[in-house]
């Protein structure tokens, strides 16, 4: 693609990843408190969030095979509205609670206290349900726009360093926005309202401009052509071969872990999965890497606003300028990283210092001093920075090695970039399960058991994913 229309692709993903990281970062700020009036436990708030990471985690190396075929905008597009709707559902969810209890006939006799404890059950097994499916159509987005990323330019850094910033972005006026413009000052089914309208406007934005459909007629259109046709003959027929056969029950007990192998003009095609990579340690540890880098701030995530709220009497507004605050360093940092030596021997060397040098953030936020406190979730937007720019297309690269024919170019990066954004979300289950099952044992000695953890984590990549240097070059579109 021409310079121009590569830019416009950058400024369009980076759009995309405002928006929807927007939308959901403010869920976190704005959910544990409401739900607090409700007397939900920290283990059921924390339930809540590990629905969603479940979903985020289940759904992209589903998804990532797919995205070639039935074109990645359009996939993305009907998330957001799989999202906007959901948001809609999230801003009446007490209310749809006690819908459903009124239309139950409940005796006369039975107590305020046995109906509240109902409605309060209710409220949560809802919202994990919701939160499920919402995780799900977000992991989709977030799948399509980092394989489009690392797919599109031949400086993936480059890419990645838009899409991270529209990540960081997105985490500052989410926060910002939701907890002390929306819900502080209209109240929390305005706020979800709002937040719904913005992801159907993005829906319809990324369907109508960047998608490919009938009739269309956009100048994004040329460079959707170029990204969502097949890159091959080989990859279309694929497609069709998996299709056909699961249709007609003979391969029903097929899985997402095995190779699939054709015969294409006389040659043996082997095409790549999610498990069958993960076999490989480098792809395993470097998916390990980024899953323990999300840790380092997923575990606190439903615990910090009202530990800010009870221990350092931290009001409502600073609490979401305060979870902005490790975004506001992140967003400039994301674009020095691709500034880095980005020879193979040297991006190693800098995810692997830059893991090893996270738990000491992690540590810093689990002190009981505030100026400690805030000065680690200023690290914590600094010191991972360097992974999430470089991690994914160390894994392209790695991937490509395996698997070098040019046929499965396409297909190998959507398939990675299943595997990277998966364990990323996997990130967040364990680290929202992490957070209840030390919660006994004090805040302080949970952030030093994760501390450690990441620490360990940092020495399995960098003694596992050494290696020789890359014998082929990756060609790109971009």
């Amino acid at each position: 693609m021409s310079p121009p229309r590569c830019d416009r692709l950058r400024l369009s993903l980076a759009l995309i990843a405002i928006v929807s990281n927007a939308s959901y970062t403010t869920i976190a700020p704005i959910l544990p408190l409401e739900i607090d009036k409700y007397d939900i436990s920290e283990r059921g708030i924390a339930l809540i969030f590990l629905a969603f990471s479940v979903g985020s985690s289940v759904a992209p190396p589903l998804v990532a095979r797919h995205l070639e075929s039935m074109g990645t905008f359009t996939v993305m597009s009907y998330s957001m509205v799989g999202m906007s709707l959901l948001f809609l559902c999230l801003g009446y969810i007490f209310d749809i609670a006690a819908l459903l209890l009124s239309s139950n006939d409940h005796p006369a006799e039975e107590s305020t206290g046995a109906t509240s404890s109902n409605h309060n059950i209710l409220v949560a097994g809802l919202l994990i349900l919701l939160q499920f499916f919402m995780g799900a159509f977000f992991s989709t987005i977030t799948t399509g726009y980092y394989s489009l990323a690392t797919f599109a330019f031949v400086e993936k850094e480059s890419a990645m360093s838009y899409i991270e910033a529209g990540v960081g972005a997105g985490y500052i006026l989410g926060p910002v926005l939701g907890s002390s413009v929306l819900y502080d000052e209209m109240g929390y089914k305005f706020s979800y309202s709002v937040i719904s309208m913005c992801m159907m406007v993005m829906a319809f934005l990324t369907w109508k401009f960047f998608s490919i459909h009938k009739g269309s007629k956009t100048p994004v259109d040329e460079v959707s052509s170029d990204l969502e046709a097949p890159t091959s003959g080989f990859v279309k027929n694929y497609n069709s071969f998996d299709n056909d056969f699961l249709a007609a029950g003979s391969v029903r007990d097929r899985t997402i872990g095995q190779l699939e192998a054709m015969n294409i003009d006389g040659h043996e095609k082997i095409a790549p999965t999610a498990i069958s990579l993960l076999k490989f340690p480098k792809i395993l540890f470097a998916a390990t890497t980024i899953m323990w880098i999300n840790v380092s701030w997923t575990f606190i995530e439903p615990l910090l606003a009202k530990r800010l709220n009870n221990h350092f009497h931290v009001g409502k507004k600073q609490i979401g300028l305060i979870f902005s605050l490790s975004n506001i360093i992140y967003v400039p940092t994301v674009f020095l990283v691709q500034y880095l030596p980005r020879h193979r021997r040297w991006r190693h060397w800098t995810i692997s210092i830059s893991t090893m040098l996270t738990p000491l953030a992690v540590l810093l936020i689990g002190s009981n001093a505030y100026s400690l406190v805030i000065l680690g979730i200023i690290l914590i937007g600094l010191l991972p920075t360097p992974v999430w720019i470089m991690l994914l297309p160390f894994m392209q690269d790695e991937s490509t090695m395996l698997f070098p024919d040019t046929d499965l170019k396409r297909c190998v990066n959507d398939v990675t970039a299943g595997i990277y954004n998966s364990f990323m979300t996997l990130g967040q289950v364990v680290g929202y399960t992490i957070g209840p099952l030390m919660g006994s044992h004090g805040f302080a000695m949970t952030t030093q058991l994760v501390a450690v953890l990441i620490f360990l984590q940092s020495m399995l990549f960098y003694f596992c994913t050494k290696g020789n240097k890359p014998r082929t070059k990756r060609g790109s579109t971009c």
